[in-house]
C-alpha cells in the first residue's frame, strides 16, 4: 500500500521537461492548424461561397471603413490581414490618367477587411491544446500518459482499501490480475462483489488494460484511458469551471454582438465577432465533451459496505412518500350505514 501511495505521489509531480514538451507541442499544433487547416479552408470559404477573391500577397488595396469615412490604403499579408475583393474588379479608379491607375492608386478596392490571427485564435488555440493533450498520452512519459496512470493507481488503491482494508502490493496485483482477466459474465459478478456498476468496472478494465499493453495496442486503447481519466477526475473537478467560462464566453459574445449593434466596430472587418463566436463554440464543445464523459446516472446507484456486506438501495424518501400519499388519495371512500365516512 505504502508503494502504490508513493508512486501516486510521484506520479502527481510533473517535471519541467513535461510542462516544456506540452507546451511546445500546444503551440506547435496551434500553428499547423492555422496554416494548414484553417487559412485554407477561410481562403476556400471566401472563393467558393462568397465568390470573392481573397488579397494576401503583401499587396496595396483601398479600404472603406464607413461611409462617411475617407479611403484608406491597407497594406495585405499572408496570416495578418486579407482584402475580400469582387474578381471582376480590375481598377477602381477609372477617371484616374493611366500613370495614376498604374503607379500611385491600389488595383483593388476591398469590399471586407478579415484578420485572420484575430477570428482564428480562439479555435486555433484551443485545438493545439487538444492536440497537444492527445500526443502526450501517446509518448512515453507525456504529461497527460501520467495523468492517467496515476488515476489508474488512485482507482486500484480504493478498491483494494474497500475490499482488504489496509492492504499490500500483492493484494493490488491480485486486484488487478482479477479483473484483467475477466471476461463479460465475470465482470457482471465482480460489480456486484465491488459494489460497482458494470459500465464503471468495465471502463476500469479497458484502462487496466491500456495500462499493461505497450507499441501499437496500448496506442489504440488510449482513448479508453481518456475517458476513464475524464470520468474520475477532469469532470469531477473541473465542469463548474468549465460551465463558468462558457457563461463568461456568452457574456463577451453579447458584448461585442451589442458594440456591433451600436456600430463601433465596422460591418466590414468581422474579424472580433467572428473570433468572440469562435471562442463561444469551443467552449461549448468543450463543455459537451464534459457532459458525454462524465458520470452517467447509473454510476454510484448501488452502495456495499466496505466489508462485503448487504447491498442497500438509495432510497428517496420524499419520492416514496409522495407515492405513498397519492395511493393513500386515490383509495375512494366509502359511507357507512349512520351517514359516517370511513
Amino acid at each position: 500500500m505504502a508503494t502504490t501511495r508513493s508512486r501516486v505521489v510521484e506520479l502527481s509531480e510533473h517535471s519541467s521537461t513535461q510542462i516544456t514538451t506540452f507546451l511546445v507541442l500546444a503551440a506547435a499544433c496551434a500553428a499547423s492548424l492555422f496554416i494548414f487547416v484553417a487559412a485554407p479552408v477561410l481562403d476556400v470559404f471566401f472563393a467558393g461561397f462568397l465568390r470573392s477573391e481573397v488579397i494576401r500577397d503583401g499587396s496595396a488595396v483601398t479600404y472603406r471603413i464607413a461611409e462617411n469615412r475617407a479611403d484608406e490604403v491597407v497594406i495585405t499579408g499572408t496570416f495578418t490581414t486579407w482584402a475580400i475583393v469582387d474578381p471582376r474588379q480590375t481598377d477602381h479608379n477609372d477617371d484616374a490618367p493611366p500613370t495614376q491607375k498604374q503607379t500611385d492608386a491600389p488595383a483593388y478596392r476591398a469590399e471586407y477587411i478579415f484578420k485572420p490571427i484575430v477570428a482564428l485564435a480562439p479555435l486555433v488555440l484551443v485545438g493545439g491544446v487538444l492536440i497537444a493533450a492527445l500526443l502526450t498520452s501517446l509518448l512515453p512519459g507525456g504529461l497527460l500518459g501520467q495523468k492517467m496512470e496515476r488515476e489508474i493507481l488512485v482507482a486500484l488503491d480504493r478498491l483494494a482499501f474497500s475490499q482488504y482494508g489496509e492492504h499490500t502490493q500483492a493484494e493490488i496485483k491480485m486486484l488487478t490480475k482479477e479483473i484483467v482477466t475477466a471476461d463479460a459474465r465475470r465482470l457482471h459478478d465482480l460489480a456486484d462483489v465491488y459494489g460497482m456498476s458494470y459500465t464503471d468496472l468495465e471502463l476500469f478494465q479497458k484502462a487496466l488494460l491500456w495500462r499493461e499493453a505497450s507499441g501499437a495496442a496500448r496506442t489504440t486503447r488510449t482513448h479508453d484511458a481518456i475517458k476513464f481519466y475524464m470520468r474520475e477526475y477532469f469532470t469531477d473537478r473541473y465542469s463548474n469551471a468549465i460551465l463558468g467560462l462558457v457563461y463568461m464566453g456568452a457574456a463577451v459574445l453579447i458584448i461585442v454582438i451589442g458594440i456591433r449593434g451600436l456600430k463601433f466596430l465596422p460591418a466590414t472587418d468581422p474579424s472580433v465577432v467572428l473570433s468572440a463566436l469562435g471562442l463561444e463554440f469551443i467552449l461549448l464543445v468543450t463543455y459537451a465533451a464534459i457532459l458525454m464523459y462524465g458520470r452517467t446516472e447509473e454510476s454510484g446507484g448501488m452502495i456495499r459496505s466496505s466489508s462485503g456486506g448487504e447491498q442497500h438501495a438509495d432510497l428517496d424518501l420524499d419520492g416514496d412518500t409522495e407515492k405513498l400519499m397519492r395511493a393513500f388519495l386515490a383509495v375512494p371512500r366509502t359511507t357507512s350505514a349512520d351517514g359516517d365516512r370511513s
